[in-house]
């Protein structure tokens, strides 16, 4: 208890310190982001155009969404962060602690040009800028002949025809892009998730398989052998691909690959700049910079991609969007079993 009360402690002197500092700054608007490359790109497609076209400062800031609805809620009459862009696991816990703005076309103009399916997404809390597939990335040189399906993946890696690394239950994709989605090919529902983790189970049993929770773990293994393929994002494998190693494909496996939304969102009692700003996110103008930097599909339905980046680009017809407010409804129960299963 003692050690638990001085954690509380921690937290909420930590968030007390950030939103003073916060407060403090001198900039007209704070938003989030995610760091490297991703920060990037945001800063050259969305902040600065907006700093050059309004004359006002944007601060950003880095973190995780976890974070950033915690600071918001440690001081909500005047929170530090005006917008922010993170999860969608994130999006729904700031959405039922009551910390944002409903949003229209009406407030935010660009937004009539968002893809409805994606927008829903918010529960007219927001909207996603991009999207990314959570399918397959391999080594062509391991692996010329990928599987075509999530049912050949399976029974390929039980074969010991490559080495896969899968996602750990502590990371953000094991929950949609690996539970969910085999619920869908082997049968079960989300209230029974048995026929998924049998598949899981199988492949764990054979040897042939790893479970990762970072990011950076599958990239690494790939790069020096230790393994041939990964349940993956499509956008930061691509990266790799144009970065590192030229050897890297990517593949969403039929029937498709789980789509992950980003998602922007309004802070109640944050700036008003903060709805020109959401206006700035949901052009088609900044989100075609951004999404050809980051290979990964535009909201905005006007976005046009450039040649070497439009065939990598994660479509409709080649992706499952699942909701992410259902999953997370039993999630706790699927970290359970899967803990008792599989293993941490």
């Amino acid at each position: 208890m003692r050690l638990l009360r001085a954690f509380y402690t921690t937290v909420a002197i930590a968030a007390t310190a950030f939103a003073f500092s916060a407060s403090a700054s001198a900039a007209d608007l704070t938003v989030t982001a995610f760091g490297g490359s991703w920060e990037q790109a945001y800063r050259k497609c969305f902040v600065q155009p907006f700093e050059k076209a309004t004359g006002k400062s944007v601060d950003v800031i880095l973190g995780t969404p976890v974070q950033w609805v915690n600071q918001i809620a440690a001081n909500p009459q005047k929170p530090p962060i005006d917008v922010i862009v993170g999860s969608v696991e994130g999006a729904k816990m700031a959405r039922d602690r009551g910390l944002l703005d409903k949003l229209t076309p009406a407030e935010v103009p660009n937004m009539a040009e968002l893809n409805p399916k994606l927008v829903a997404y918010g529960g007219g809390y927001g909207f996603p800028i991009t999207y990314g597939a959570y399918g397959l990335m391999y080594s062509t040189k391991a692996v010329p002949n990928p599987p075509k399906s999530w049912q050949e993946f399976v029974e390929g890696t039980v074969k010991g025809q490559w080495k896969a690394a899968l996602p750990s239950v502590s990371y953000v994709a094991n929950a949609a892009g690996l539970i969910a989605l085999f619920t869908k090919i082997y049968g079960g529902s989300y209230d029974n998730i048995q026929p998924a983790l049998d598949q899981v189970k199988r492949m764990q049993a054979s040897g042939n398989v790893t479970f990762y929770s970072d990011p950076n773990s599958p990239l690494m293994a790939l790069r020096s052998g230790d393994i041939d393929m990964a349940m993956y994002f499509d956008g930061r494998a691509w990266a790799e691909h144009d970065a590192n190693n030229p050897d890297i494909g990517y593949l969403n496996p039929a029937p498709g690959a789980v789509g992950y939304p980003n998602m922007a969102q309004k802070v109640k009692n944050g700036s008003p700049l903060g709805l020109q700003f959401m206006n700035a996110l949901a052009s088609a103008e900044g989100q075609a910079c951004f999404a050809n930097a980051m290979q990964y599909a535009a909201s905005n339905i006007n976005v046009k991609y450039v040649p070497k980046v439009q065939p990598r680009i994660a479509t409709e017809e080649r992706s499952i969007l699942v909701s992410f407010d259902d999953i997370a409804a039993v999630s706790p129960q699927w970290v359970e079993t899967w803990n008792k299963q599989i293993g941490k």
